[in-house]
């Protein structure tokens, strides 16, 4: 697990489109579900490493944690608590490489995006005014 908590702690978590296509309802390409196992895992990562993680690291997983449990909570609008002691069980039953594979996607894809949104709030943003030069003297120096 440490071996992918680099990589899954540099880049963040990917979710479906959050639009429809014309007339088509809406299919997330993951579930609620999917999303309290990756936020289940996360937590589980954060836990294991929590002596040894960086700042970098810290804010990483802390972001992909807060992303999947915030997607859960707008498909569900479950109480936390309860969502992840009901899940848990069916957590541990799952494959958990089959977990750490897919979460560590969603998070480099998801973190790819916030890097693409990023650079395109700076070139959208208005260039900074230069500074004022200082304003010169009307009045020669006297001798």
């Amino acid at each position: 697990m440490r071996g992918i908590a680099g990589l899954a702690a540099a880049a963040l978590a990917i979710g479906a489109p959050l639009h429809a296509q014309d007339g088509e309802a809406f299919e997330p390409a993951f579930s609620a579900e999917d999303d309290l196992d990756c936020a289940i895992y996360v937590g589980a990562l954060m836990a294991e490493m929590e002596e040894a993680m960086t700042p970098d690291n810290r804010a990483g997983l802390t972001s992909a944690f807060t992303y999947f449990t915030g997607r859960y909570e707008a498909q569900r609008g479950l109480d936390l608590v309860t969502a992840f002691t009901e899940r848990y069980p069916v957590y541990a039953q799952r494959n958990p490489v089959e977990i750490q594979q897919t979460c560590a996607v969603r998070m480099r894809a998801f973190g790819v995006r916030l890097q693409e949104a990023g650079q395109a709030l700076t070139r959208i943003q208005p260039a900074p005014a230069a500074p004022a030069a200082p304003a010169q003297s009307e009045t020669a120096p006297t001798e």
